[in-house]
């Protein structure tokens, strides 16, 4: 099978995106992309709303990751939440251009943790995580 300039160029910029994506994992985040200190936790802000810990991990003994799956049971589907952030400036953060609204919500949106600008490892578009 032969390839053409055109496949060739697609195969290489998917290369090259997804080397600098690799690389930006291994850079630390800058400290504007951690959420506010103090803030409370998504945790938090799930059980004072009424939300049980195995309502979203499950009722194992050990509580393990969740998956966006379980974050769009209430907060879905993924496709409505991108549309209500679509006023977002100058990117919807849950319609990635790199992954569109298939990001997993934890990557930014940490529970038991302060939440993460994810975009800002290469951008600096400086998103309120909430």
């Amino acid at each position: 099978m032969t390839t053409t300039g055109t496949e060739r160029t697609h195969a290489m910029t998917c290369l090259l995106l997804a080397a600098a994506l690799s690389a930006a994992l291994l850079l630390p985040l800058p400290a504007a992309a951690a959420g506010p200190a103090g803030a409370p936790r998504g945790a938090e802000l799930h059980k004072a709303k009424g939300v049980a810990c195995a309502d979203c991990h499950g009722k194992a003994k050990k509580p393990s990751y969740v998956e966006a799956a379980q974050c769009l049971t209430c907060h879905g589907p993924a496709e409505a939440l991108a549309a209500s952030t679509a006023q977002v400036k100058p990117e919807n953060p849950h319609a990635s251009p790199h992954w569109g609204a298939q990001m997993q919500c934890a990557v930014c949106h940490l529970q038991h943790a302060a939440p993460v600008d994810w975009c800002a490892h290469c951008h600096r578009f400086g998103f309120q995580v909430k």
